[in-house]
């Protein structure tokens, strides 16, 4: 990886646990994914119902929006015509790219190829389903045409190390409006008493699950910032990592 690569990726991570709401993805994320994983379009899709076993999707995030038209006319399509449906009944978060599965023939032939993806001359797609906690929040899906090629290895890295952050503040922005919080006080608790965490450790942990910035945190609880890192060194420590995204990922 390049060091103007690691850069990029490392300002697009932290942009996006500063979402609040999908329309922050429509206004920046596919641009500048795009200079990370070189694509001509772009999606996301929706679970209707995150509870159900049912993976119907629904309301299309498009880059650029012309594209909206390709997948309304794919989720007006019967669904057992997609080849890549199995992959959304995955309990973990998948990648898969089209151009892997089936040979240039069947792919660019097929009646959902030619209904839905034909007129913008999509020659290959690379899907990741966006899961937390074995439950589906949607589906991202990269699309290239004949003129772009296929999609390569590398990009399915640069694409599966982005996939992690994706699933994590996927699941805050639509969880949080059903539930109200993230982290909720069982896991709270218990981490308590594994890591004995003081009181006041816990409600900061409790404020870094919602992906609330230092300035957030310290002005909820009336203290000083670097009164906060302190407490945030003293995390650090008993828990052992060195960042809060390790933090978040433990």
């Amino acid at each position: 990886m390049e060091k103007n690569q690691f850069l990029v990726i490392n300002d697009l991570i932290f942009d996006m646990y500063n979402w609040r709401s999908l329309e922050d993805i429509k206004e920046n994320f596919f641009q500048r994914l795009k200079l990370i994983v070189p694509f001509s379009y772009a999606s996301i899709l929706l679970k209707k119902n995150p509870d159900s076993e049912d993976v119907t999707l629904c309301n299309p995030i498009c880059y650029p929006e012309t594209f909206l038209e390709a997948e309304e006319a794919y989720l007006a399509y019967e669904p057992d015509a997609d080849y890549m449906l199995w992959n959304l009944y995955a309990k973990e978060s998948k990648l898969l790219r089209s151009s892997a599965i089936l040979d240039e023939q069947t792919r660019l032939n097929s009646p959902l190829y030619k209904n839905c993806y034909r007129k913008f001359d999509v020659y290959d797609d690379m899907q990741f389903t966006i899961v937390h906690g074995n439950r589906l929040l949607g589906l991202l899906t990269l699309y290239r045409t004949s003129i772009d090629g296929a999609f390569t290895t590398d990009d399915m890295f640069f694409l599966r190390a982005l996939g992690m952050h994706l699933n994590a503040v996927m699941h805050r922005m639509l969880d949080t409006d059903r539930t109200g919080h993230i982290a909720d006080e069982k896991r709270l608790s218990d981490m308590k008493q594994r890591y004995c965490l003081t009181g006041r450790e816990v409600e900061i942990l409790s404020h870094l699950y919602r992906f609330e910035t230092n300035a957030e945190i310290a002005d909820a609880l009336g203290i000083r910032e670097n009164t906060l890192q302190k407490h945030l060194q003293n995390l650090f420590r008993k828990l052992n990592v060195t960042s809060k995204w390790e933090l978040l990922r433990l």
